[in-house]
């Protein structure tokens, strides 16, 4: 049975700490904000009110402007959160850094509260072994920018009980407002899984071939993409992504070996829009010319191709990843297809990838996939179950005979 959350405490008060205590405030339920100290906590607050006073002319939302001033506040101090039902901790995406907020957290609160993270890769079970509440555990992955993306990716740890997965998915979906998705631990969850084969290629196609980044973003575009590859790094940042990309890298190995490009444009403090400059350069005062003079410079030993068959590699490895997920039991099919549309935005009138592979041919699919595994190594290594579908003449969803005039 869900419990009745009254205050939610958020640990981290950067971009997605920030966003989820704004959310959560608009839906009119009190949170605090908690940062390193009282001058962050400020910095935050101001932020936050400029977001508010942003969206304040809009009339859909004046009542939640409204409410979210009453409340949302922030603080540097844990003795403001001692009365909350609930704790978020959203801060930097890292094991070390995490466990050592919840060691901090665990003896500040009574064991009825629920301790959760916005982790979005990171295995649940070793973030809760440092509390004495396994079972109060559980991971709640909102995406960027909180307060608009209607995705949160919810993961259990192997004791996580019933109560709490059902409180925190009843406060997700009917508090918050938000489409909750229940997915299985591993590195990387479901969305980020999908997500990052799509991109890596990316990669690998600016450093191999000749074509360039408007190219590969125009065709992504095409398709149905809301944005490019590139265009959706340099948002997300290019930090993050590598550290990201780390974590699937230890854990599935060679298969997601990230290309050596995106650490070197975090070297070249190319993180994306937050500095300027990335793949794009946003502002000329950050001192960065164009991508295309590092990769000529770096990568000069590029062969031609066109951007057709660029783009299927890239769409190919997605393709194989859901169907991977959904071999590994990482959720079933129709919430693969829920976290693909609404966690990366893969192109909603095509359904999902999961669907999409099927429309364009298992066997064409399994055709392409072994012959760029040939081509580029084992990140191409066609799914077992794709194998086993072929086979057998089976497809991943049955066609509906109602949906037939």
């Amino acid at each position: 049975m869900a419990k009745e959350i009254r205050k939610v405490a958020v640990i981290g008060g950067g971009t997605m700490g920030s966003g989820i205590g704004q959310l959560i405030a608009q839906k009119g339920v009190m949170v605090v904000v908690k940062e390193t100290g009282d001058e962050r906590a400020e910095a935050c607050k101001s932020r936050i009110l400029r977001q508010l006073d942003k969206i304040s002319n809009k009339p859909n939302l004046r009542e939640e402007v409204e409410a979210a001033r009453r409340c949302f506040s922030t603080t540097g101090s844990y003795d403001d959160l001692r009365d909350a039902d609930i704790v978020i901790e959203a801060v930097f995406e890292n094991m070390g850094v995490k466990k050592s907020v919840f060691q901090e957290l665990n003896p500040l609160f009574p064991k009825r509260v629920i301790f959760t993270t916005n982790s979005s890769s990171l295995s649940i079970d070793e973030i809760a072994s440092v509390t004495d509440r396994p079972d109060r555990f559980i991971g709640s992955h909102f995406f960027n920018p909180a307060v608009q993306r209607p995705l949160v990716e919810l993961v259990c740890g192997s004791e996580t009980s019933n109560e709490t997965f059902e409180t925190v998915r009843h406060f997700v979906e009917v508090v918050l407002g938000r489409i909750s998705i229940l997915v299985k631990g591993c590195p990387g969850y479901l969305v980020n899984r999908l997500l990052l084969p799509y991109l890596n290629e990316a990669a690998h196609l600016l450093t191999e071939t000749t074509l360039t980044v408007k190219e590969i973003d125009a065709r992504a575009r095409k398709f149905g993409w809301p944005m490019g590859p590139f265009e959706l790094l340099d948002f997300v940042g290019n930090d993050i992504a590598v550290n990201v990309a780390g974590i699937l890298y230890r854990g599935y190995g060679e298969r997601a070996k990230p290309v050596p490009l995106m650490n070197r444009m975090v070297e070249l403090g190319r993180i994306g829009k937050k500095a300027g400059a990335g793949f794009y350069v946003e502002s000329k005062s950050s001192g960065h010319e164009d991508i295309k003079v590092v990769i000529d410079s770096e990568y000069p030993h590029r062969q031609e191709i066109d951007v057709d068959v660029g783009f299927n590699r890239m769409m190919a490895g997605l393709y194989n990843e859901a169907i991977l997920c959904l071999e590994e039991g990482v959720a079933p099919a129709d919430v693969i297809e829920t976290g693909a549309v609404l966690g990366i935005m893969f192109p909603m009138a095509l359904e999902g990838p999961l669907h999409y592979a099927q429309k364009y041919g298992l066997p064409n699919l399994l055709a392409d996939l072994k012959r760029f595994e040939a081509q580029y190594g084992v990140r191409f290594k066609p799914a077992q179950l794709l194998e086993q579908l072929v086979a057998e003449g089976r497809t991943i969803f049955q066609a509906d005979a109602e949906e037939e005039w």
